[in-house]
């Protein structure tokens, strides 16, 4: 059962339950006073991430940019020469 949570300028947030996904849940009428309450988004699960993790997400930082020298390079795996080591594969 989804929830959604939506915001009331007069009476603050609220949170409403739905039997199904479909349809628009851009805004609703708010149940105390019946003014249109606009949906608030709330990023999911954070509850289970690190606080800084959680804080950066929050404050919508951008992520480091890094030099190639930083990342470092980055070696392909060696082909391996054909060793037979059963003579009639060779």
């Amino acid at each position: 059962m989804p929830s959604y949570t939506f915001y009331c300028d007069d009476c603050g947030e609220f949170t409403l339950f739905f039997k199904s996904m479909e349809g628009n849940k851009e805004s609703t009428d708010c149940p105390i006073c019946s003014s249109a309450s606009k949906r608030v988004f709330l990023p999911p699960n954070l509850y289970s991430m690190p606080n800084a993790l959680k804080s950066r997400i929050e404050k919508g930082m951008e992520p480091r940019r890094m030099t190639r020298e930083e990342l470092g390079t980055k070696k392909l795996p060696q082909k391996r020469s054909a060793v037979a080591s059963r003579p009639w594969q060779a």
